[in-house]
């Protein structure tokens, strides 16, 4: 290939050769002697040709180089130079309540600056002499001076004319000055871009920006952990739903490249970016913003390490709250880890349920079965099993010759752990197997990532000791999450159905559902009627007469479980001062006759009161919030007489009053908001156009605007809540 070029170069010499030769002979032949004397000028006119044709071989040697020598390497040099396109970064989807309130959300913020070097700026207008700039100048410092009020309209006048006179001496082709310092929002943005001289853009107006996302959630805290965080300049997924659901919510990014056009750099755009899908999850504000306040008050009241509640839909497993609080070393409790998913705990006495109803269903138990609980106490190998009631205690000394009821009520760990060793004590695996086939122990993932699985041990585990089996029947030796608890609960109360919980009702774009989550069954009969019939009616008398007295309600029948288990961290159950390490919990549903809800709520390490106390008051005032919320007439509530009042965060969920509330903002009076909670505070006053600033936790206590005061136009109130 690279004698191309030379060969090209000598046929074109020996073109021009012949040509020259040729020429001459006819010359020579045709003209008389006079006519062969030599002209000076011909010589010079031969050499021009010769020099012209030298150039022109030049030439024809280049474009053959080129064409067929170097034409590769210059082709792939060629297409390493092709503009690489720019990513365009998609907006992340949205994670919205089952409602469709925002619970976390994308919010762009910029920076904006005017390029005074731009030309159009400076084109004067053939009747005034005068600029664009100058002429439209104050109107631009007029409107800043509105929107941005740390200035005068005079002083920004003054800056922008004594920075426009730098750009025009500037020898750089660009001038940027910031029109104001600091990130603004969106909102503002968009009322900014269309301030004079600016609304006509980069090119005409000099208007630019810086962009940045940052990912908030309106709602503070609530759910924090479920709905999970992101991470990284490209908000990425990093736990929580955030995280499982990364690959909807981060969209798909667009492509664009830069282009001079008029003199400036302008982006063409190739592609579009997508943007995310929004994620419709199945957290309901009001009873989330009740379940964690609730919560956050009893683990402050005891000192308690940790606790964690969870709300469920009986037939759908659809989570309406859930609350992970955990103290920090400030003393104060955040959500921190999602505890209900992922912390394996012994279960305690809430496990008896499950224990007994696999005797049940084995045909071990009926409602003629008894057991003699001795003295609240009984040996199995060389340990001894106690009840809370036990002489040692300083208790009456167990609950003698009683019914498998009463254990139950009573919640009597020796009566339990002898019927279950009665039974089983010749074939442990078969109580195990029992256990398992509950289907608590199936393959099925949950929606949050990292969430951990129940451990229940065979009767072949190196671990097995001769007391495995009385101990385990009574919620120590086995490990699970609290949302696992209540899954064996909530399949009591659906008829022996038991499904997966679920966070997410489905996602969605601009507002079209693209897909709904279907709800999930681990199994459809747990367990027989008959053994669910019996256990149904069990559970219900442990809330009216058993260990769960403090949790009965005047609004409907409450069915569950006090649980209490010893905690065993390093090889000890006793805390520094010497005290045995506990933790508490409460499991059910209700109403007791038409299961709506199940519940659990769970406190590790409280420094006074029991389950029923503790717990109990978590799961009550959260059921009576869902139960009124749900059943959608008020008038039920006046059951509750003068034992129960209804609070203004419930009364407010009611349109109409919202619309006072509102009607009194349209003109300009400020409501009285005491008694609201966060979620309907806010709701009302932003939709009015107020900047909301809070502080604390519950309800609204305070407020910066008077009720029945005049607010003007800056409207910015702060809430205190407690």
């Amino acid at each position: 290939m690279k004698w191309i070029p030379w060969i090209a170069v000598g046929i074109y010499v020996i073109s021009m050769l012949l040509v020259l030769f040729f020429g001459n002979r006819v010359k020579s032949t045709s003209s008389d002697k006079k006519k062969k004397e030599r002209n000076p000028f011909v010589f010079r006119f031969y050499g021009i040709y010769i020099l012209i044709a030298c150039l022109f071989g030049a030439i024809i040697y280049k474009i053959a180089d080129i064409q067929y020598v170097k034409g590769d390497e210059l082709r792939k040099l060629a297409d390493k130079r092709i503009t690489t396109p720019n990513t365009i970064a998609p907006v992340r989807g949205n994670i919205l309540s089952h409602d469709g309130r925002l619970l976390s959300s994308e919010l762009p913020n910029y920076k904006i600056s005017i390029d005074l070097k731009v030309p159009a700026l400076s084109v004067k207008n053939k009747d005034t002499k005068k600029t664009y700039f100058e002429e439209h100048v104050g109107e631009l410092a007029e409107a800043l001076a509105n929107k941005f009020p740390g200035k005068t309209a005079a002083t920004y006048e003054k800056e922008l004319r004594s920075k426009y006179r730098e750009a025009c001496k500037s020898k750089k082709k660009s001038y940027n000055y910031p029109l104001h310092k600091g990130w603004i929002s969106h909102i503002d943005y968009l009322e900014v871009k269309e301030f004079p001289i600016l609304k006509r853009g980069a090119i005409q107006g000099g208007f630019s920006k810086d962009t940045k996302t940052t990912r908030v959630r309106p709602y503070g805290t609530l759910a924090s952990r479920t709905i999970g965080d992101v991470y990284g300049k490209a908000n990425n997924g990093k736990n929580g739903l955030e995280l499982q659901y990364d690959s909807l919510l981060k969209g798909e990014p667009g492509l664009y490249i830069k282009r001079k056009k008029a003199g400036r750099n302008a982006d063409i755009i190739i592609q579009e970016a997508i943007n995310g899908y929004d994620i419709i999850s199945t957290i309901d504000i009001d009873l989330q913003e009740t379940a964690e306040r609730e919560l956050r008050y009893q683990l402050e009241r005891t000192e308690a390490q940790r606790g964690t509640v969870v709300l469920m839909e009986v037939k759908t497993g659809k989570v309406r709250a859930i609350s992970n609080l955990t103290r920090q070393k400030d003393g104060k409790y955040y959500e921190s880890e999602n505890l209900a998913v992922n912390s394996l705990i012994e279960p305690g006495s809430t496990f008896k349920t499950l224990s007994f109803l696999v005797a049940m269903d084995d045909g071990y138990i009926t409602d003629s079965t008894y057991v003699d609980t001795e003295d609240g106490s009984h040996k199995f190998a060389n340990r001894i099993m106690k009840d809370h009631n036990f002489k040692g205690f300083g208790g009456k000394g167990g609950f003698g010759y009683t019914s498998v009821a009463n254990v139950m009520h009573q919640s009597s760990n020796v009566g339990v752990s002898k019927i279950i060793d009665k039974y089983y004590g010749n074939n442990e695996q078969a109580f195990v197997d029992g256990l398992k086939r509950s289907g608590i122990c199936n393959d099925f993932k949950l929606e949050i990532p990292g969430s951990a699985k129940p451990t229940i041990k065979d009767r072949n585990h190196k671990h097995w000791w001769k007391t495995t089996l009385p101990w385990m029947s009574i919620g120590y030796e086995v490990q699970m999450p609290p949302i696992f608890t209540l899954m064996i609960y909530n399949a009591i109360a659906n008829d022996g159905c038991m499904v997966k919980p679920l966070f997410t009702e489905g996602y969605q774009r601009s507002g079209v559902m693209i897909d709904t989550t279907e709800v999930e069954v681990i199994n459809p009969k747990i367990y027989s009627d008959k053994a669910l019939n019996y256990m149904r009616g069990i559970l219900e008398g442990v809330v009216s007469k058993g260990t769960a007295k403090a949790i009965r309600s005047n609004l409907f029948s409450i069915a569950g479980k006090t649980g209490t288990s010893q905690i065993f961290e390093g090889g000890t159950n006793r805390n520094k001062d010497g005290k045995v390490r506990h933790q508490i919990t409460f499991a059910g549903y209700f109403p007791a006759d038409n299961p709506m809800y199940s519940c659990i709520v769970y406190v590790k390490e409280p420094k006074t009161g029991g389950a029923g106390t503790v717990c109990g008051p978590v799961f009550k005032t959260l059921a009576e919030k869902a139960y009124i919320l749900n059943d959608g007439n008020f008038n039920d509530s006046l059951k509750l007489a003068q034992n129960w009042t209804l609070d203004k965060a419930t009364k407010y969920t009611n349109e109409e009053i919202l619309e006072d509330l509102s009607s009194s903002l349209h003109e300009n009076i400020m409501p009285d908001l005491m008694g609201l909670n966060l979620e309907d505070a806010v709701y009302i006053l932003e939709n009015n156009g107020f900047k909301v600033k809070f502080e604390g936790f519950g309800k609204v206590v305070a407020q910066s605007i008077a009720a029945g005061s005049e607010f003007t136009s800056e409207k910015y109130i702060t809430l205190t809540l407690r």
